[in-house]
């Protein structure tokens, strides 16, 4: 199983800005010249050892990441990201036979549907999208943000046959070999979470939800969701005092996802849905703090926390 981030961010998309842009090339220019690199081997060598926080960027774009599995095309959620992810499988991976997208959607908040109207795919007339939520009327949720008053292409004058499945809470379904559950999460309007089991694999999708009841019935339920998941992806948008502060903006924090990802079994955890009010350096702050966190509280246990990153792939 491939998993590809292609959005990252929460809320709004997020562009680096000119300053934030010549921080960063001031830090590096520091650097070269501290450690008297001068051959231009040497440069790039360096470059190519910085993670994104220091050489490139987390990433601008909301929530989008593509997952392959059994051959088969499936994404979650259709943030800004999905423009770009649209682009990709149109150059790639495009058949004049048609191809078969299949698209899960957590909800239908902005930043996890604006994506879709600049889907290339979408346009193409042989290609089946299938949409599948949890939540009802997901057709006229998205006819509405195409409506002319707001958009000047309708849905209907995207070329590709769109099929919507409403799922059942708490329900699984089968794409060839590839297994997905859905679990009902706690967010302003309705989330769902996303679990994929593939060949003695698992990734969960956890992203935009709150943890405010903390009842023994309401967190074994999802510790069982969560249950060995080889990859985590889980909403850290905010810091754990921010969480306090901003109850039922349906939101949690790096802290929680790692006490999840201990009682879970969890072998790899990824921050995700990033503040867009903070920059790269704040957030790798923020990634920083959880691993401190995890060193302190659980010192027996070194699984794996990291950023998710625009472009970042994993293969599980």
């Amino acid at each position: 199983m491939k998993i590809k981030f292609w959005g990252v961010r929460g809320s709004i998309p997020t562009p680096q800005t000119s300053a934030q842009i010549k921080q960063k090339i001031q830090k590096i220019i520091k650097n070269i010249t501290d450690k008297k690199l001068t051959g231009m081997h040497e440069i790039n060598t360096y470059l190519d050892s910085l993670p994104a926080v220091e050489a490139g960027t987390i990433g601008g774009n909301t929530s989008c990441i593509e997952i392959r599995a059994d051959n088969q095309l499936i994404i979650f959620d259709m943030g800004s990201g999905l423009k770009n992810l649209g682009n990709y499988i149109a150059k790639h991976d495009q058949k004049s036979e048609g191809l078969d997208i299949h698209i899960f959607l957590s909800h239908t908040h902005w930043d996890h549907i604006i994506g879709f109207p600049f889907f290339g795919p979408a346009f193409f007339p042989n290609n089946t999208i299938h949409f599948y939520s949890g939540h009802p009327n997901l057709k006229e949720r998205l006819e509405i943000q195409q409506d002319f008053r707001f958009f000047p292409v309708a849905l209907h004058h995207m070329g590709a046959k769109k099929e919507f499945t409403q799922l059942k809470h708490n329900s699984s379904i089968s794409i060839g070999n590839v297994k997905i559950s859905n679990f009902p999460l706690y967010h302003p309007g309705g989330s769902f979470g996303f679990r994929i089991d593939y060949d003695k694999k698992s990734f969960v999708y956890a992203t935009d939800s709150e943890y405010k009841d903390l009842s023994s019935n309401n967190i074994t339920k999802h510790i069982e969701f969560f249950h060995n998941a080889d990859l985590l992806v889980f909403d850290a948008q905010y810091t754990f005092e921010e969480a306090i502060h901003k109850e039922d903006w349906g939101h949690s924090s790096a802290l929680v996802g790692i006490d999840f990802s201990i009682q879970a079994n969890v072998k790899r955890l990824a921050l995700f849905h990033h503040e867009p009010e903070r920059d790269d350096f704040e957030i790798d702050t923020i990634l920083r703090k959880s691993i401190d966190y995890r060193n302190i509280n659980y010192p027996d246990n070194n699984f794996e926390i990291f950023l998710a990153t625009e472009g970042l792939e994993i293969i599980l």
